[in-house]
């Protein structure tokens, strides 16, 4: 077996160890899914693994936690890429948002790209008498938000933590990035819910619709 060979296999073997979920309490796991006990945590580890962002392990491991009425699930990302996600659960299956939206703006309006320099500028459609629309970022899909049962939204800076009680229409997480990821500014590294009624709770990555995860609350 050659070196190159040896390499491959290496790789493959951390790539596996990559992804291995960490848990702040006991746990049993089976089947990628976590069943926590009586303390009141346990972390699920958003992964964006694999090393670079043409290899990317987009999934939540373990996808699926069970824990019991009042304990708190928190997600992060120690992706080594600033690959972003987001934790979203669409809890009345209509209420759902997108990362980047248009608005509409007067044309004097300015836009500087963050950092100076980068290889972007907004995408801007010219409009009539003055005005433009802008595709930007969506402050409901960036930043930390629960719409509560009477469509009232709550917006939270970066690391939110919310308390789902069963009434809410959507509750999502905010872009999530490794801790050590400055190009996305006021983003989060974490997120938590405290669930305080039981069910399944069904979620997904707003950004990745593909990656989905359940928590199931007893």
């Amino acid at each position: 077996m050659n070196n190159k060979t040896n390499l491959v296999i290496v790789s493959f073997v951390a790539a596996i160890f990559a992804a291995t979920v960490i848990v702040t309490t006991p746990t049993t796991i089976k089947h990628a899914s976590a069943i926590v006990g009586d303390a009141p945590t346990t972390t699920v580890k958003v992964h964006a693994g694999g090393g670079n962002s043409t290899n990317m392990l987009a999934v939540f491991v373990p996808h699926q936690v069970q824990i019991r009425v009042g304990q708190s699930v928190t997600w992060d990302n120690p992706s080594p890429v600033p690959e972003p996600h987001t934790v979203t659960f669409v809890l009345n299956d209509k209420t759902m948002t997108t990362p980047d939206v248009p608005f509409t703006v007067r044309s004097s309006t300015q836009f500087m790209p963050v950092p100076p320099g980068a290889n972007s500028q907004p995408n801007m459609i010219p409009g009539k008498d003055g005005m433009n629309t802008v595709i930007v970022s969506n402050v409901r899909g960036y930043y930390p938000t629960l719409i509560d049962s009477i469509g009232h939204a709550k917006v939270l800076g970066p690391n939110g933590n919310f308390t789902i009680t069963g009434n809410e229409q959507y509750v999502n997480s905010g872009w999530l990035l490794p801790k050590a990821t400055t190009l996305y500014p006021g983003s989060s590294n974490t997120f938590t819910v405290t669930f305080q009624k039981a069910g399944t709770y069904n979620y997904l990555c707003d950004i990745h619709p593909w990656m989905a995860g359940t928590v199931i609350v007893k």
